[in-house]
């Protein structure tokens, strides 16, 4: 809801919204997404700017001592959240206790995420020219192609593809390759896949490409 009101008053204003996120916070999103969710696009962490948005104090490499530090030095005073010091949520057991033990291990756990997940999003930038590539402009891709692909094109392709139909991320997708494979080997009737996410894959003629799944109404009571 703050983001939403904040992009709402910086585009009236024709400004940007900045966020306050250190590098202390991507290291614990990392983390926190490592534990959570599979593949690499969990692990790149936060962008230093998207849309309206920017993190000038992650694209600084500040960390929330640095930041601390940096206000007390100017009297400058702040309100803390006093969930930051409890347990109760994944973020503070992750700050209180999964950090500590991991810079026990090594002293330098936390550039070692950072300058990880910087890599990833560089990385990640390749990988979507790859893409870009092997579509060549297009919205469908036949399931002939898409199974002679390396496996880990194949599942960039088909998340690309849902995404694209769905206008949200749809990491479900690459999971049902399969499946859309066995689809377009049964013949040439149009058939089709909810693959999660609000994407569904529908093949016709060996053709793979995605539309959004139709909104299931809901269902009347019963009467007694």
């Amino acid at each position: 809801m703050r983001y939403g009101l904040g992009a709402q008053l910086a585009a009236a204003g024709g400004a940007r919204l900045a966020a306050g996120h250190t590098a202390s916070d991507q290291v614990e999103t990392v983390l926190y997404r490592l534990a959570a969710s599979p593949g690499r696009r969990s692990l790149v962490g936060m962008p230093d700017q998207r849309g309206l948005l920017i993190r000038p104090l992650l694209r600084a490499r500040f960390t929330r001592e640095e930041t601390a530090d940096w206000c007390r030095a100017r009297g400058l005073q702040w309100c803390e959240d006093a969930s930051n010091e409890t347990d109760k949520y994944a973020r503070g057991r992750i700050r209180g206790q999964v950090l500590p033990a991991l810079r026990s291990v090594h002293p330098a756990t936390d550039e070692n995420i950072l300058q990880s997940a910087e890599l990833l999003r560089d990385e990640a930038e390749v990988l979507e020219i790859v893409v870009d590539t092997a579509l060549a402009g297009k919205s469908e891709i036949s399931t002939e192609h898409l199974s002679a692909l390396p496996p880990a094109l194949a599942r960039l392709i088909v998340r690309r593809l849902a995404e694209q139909a769905t206008g949200s991320l749809c990491p479900q997708a690459a999971a049902r390759i399969d499946e859309l494979v066995e689809l377009g080997a049964e013949g040439n009737e149009p058939a089709a896949l909810d693959v999660g996410g609000g994407a569904r894959a529908v093949v016709k003629r060996g053709t793979l490409s995605f539309e959004r799944s139709p909104q299931r109404k809901a269902r009347k009571p019963v009467e007694g």
